[in-house]
């Protein structure tokens, strides 16, 4: 144990955060409660003693294939001087060094989010096809994980805690929302990963006993903030994720599997060095983005249904026009259709030389 290197990262009255090796330990220092998704003691706990979010290694990964995430918590544990019969904890593959801490507080009410995040390999939308089948307890999942962790300085029975995880997933949903995260399954925008995992916690020894932390309280407030604060830090540390990592064309067409080879293929360039420099111009140029981005927004809803091909081919096409006006924008039969059209459209752009 005294291997491990070790930093004290928060400290409160309720619970402790340490960064100790390859794992962030969140040392619950009064009498609580928890919802988690762990292996080990997940589901409804009472009085743990610690909660770790750890970082798996390649070896890790062998482990837990051959023995199950369960024992390879409790293996863990052990090592960093943990008692596992009250303890828990989440696994990812993202790195404890991109931890972000949030707390917001009103009065005498304060939440804490402790967030790692990488969202970048394995955005999902919940009903987008599974990428795996678990019988006995036997599966393969994939890598690339959101873990929050959320300690509300207040006393929550278990019905408020259910609640508070509600609110905790929304608000997590919201930020992938609002940077535009693609699923890696589908055409969509993702709502999560296919492994995210959680732990909320609250202090029973609180005088101050909260049953509402949907979102229109307070608690849900604090609960939604301190998550969306720390999820936008984690994954701009995990992943340079952010609104200006996202605001480019690229950003928007990859979730229709388009990438700038798929762009150069079509654009009758013989060089990709001399196309790119042309092509980095239009690929974060705001205004081009914004019309990108409203199209494959009628896309959005054509896929789901709440649009007819039909009823947005008109205003696709106008749109297309303001990056080059052309008389080739006929025929929108599919979706494909549009979006071969988005592409050739931004080529004849870049031949012109010039930005809408």
């Amino acid at each position: 144990m005294d291997d491990y290197f070790s930093s004290l990262i928060f400290e409160s009255d309720f619970f402790d955060v340490e960064l100790r090796d390859n794992a962030v330990v969140v040392y619950l220092k009064s009498s609580n409660n928890v919802l988690s998704s762990s292996w080990l003691n997940g589901g409804y706990f009472e009085d743990a003693t610690s909660i770790i979010n750890q970082s798996l290694t390649t070896d890790d990964y062998s482990f837990v294939e051959h023995n199950g995430s369960e024992a390879f918590q409790k293996k863990r544990m052990s090592e960093l001087g943990l008692d596992s019969s009250n303890s828990m904890g989440l696994l990812t593959s993202a790195s404890m060094d991109n931890v972000s801490i949030s707390t917001k507080e009103y009065k005498n009410l304060s939440v804490t989010s402790i967030v790692t995040a990488g969202a970048d390999k394995n955005g999902v939308k919940a009903g987008d096809t599974a990428s795996f089948y678990e019988e006995n307890n036997k599966y393969y999942p994939n890598t690339g994980t959101i873990n929050i962790i959320t300690l509300i300085d207040a006393n929550l029975d278990a019905g408020g805690l259910v609640t508070a995880s509600i609110t905790l997933t929304e608000a997590k949903t919201s930020v992938l929302s609002d940077l535009k995260v693609e699923s890696q399954y589908s055409n969509f925008i993702a709502t999560g990963t296919g492994t995210d995992g959680l732990s909320v916690v609250s202090n029973k020894d609180s005088d101050n006993h909260l049953e509402n932390a949907g979102k229109h309280s307070k608690l849900g407030e604090l609960i939604a903030s301190s998550v969306r604060e720390a999820l936008f830090d984690a994954l701009y540390l995990q992943t340079f994720m952010s609104y200006e990592y996202q605001s480019t064309v690229l950003s928007r067409m990859s979730r229709f599997n388009v990438f700038f080879d798929d762009f150069f293929e079509k654009s009758g360039f013989t060089s990709k060095v001399d196309y790119a420099s042309m092509f980095y111009e239009v690929n974060k140029d705001n205004s081009t983005v914004s019309v990108v981005s409203s199209i494959l927004n009628l896309v959005d809803e054509v896929n789901v249904g709440l649009l007819e091909l039909n009823d947005v081919a008109g205003t696709i096409v106008y749109l297309l026009d303001r990056i080059c006006p052309s008389n080739e924008k006929k025929g929108l039969s599919s979706v494909d259709d549009v979006i071969g059209l988005i592409v050739s459209t931004l080529n004849n752009k870049i031949k012109e030389g010039e930005l809408i």
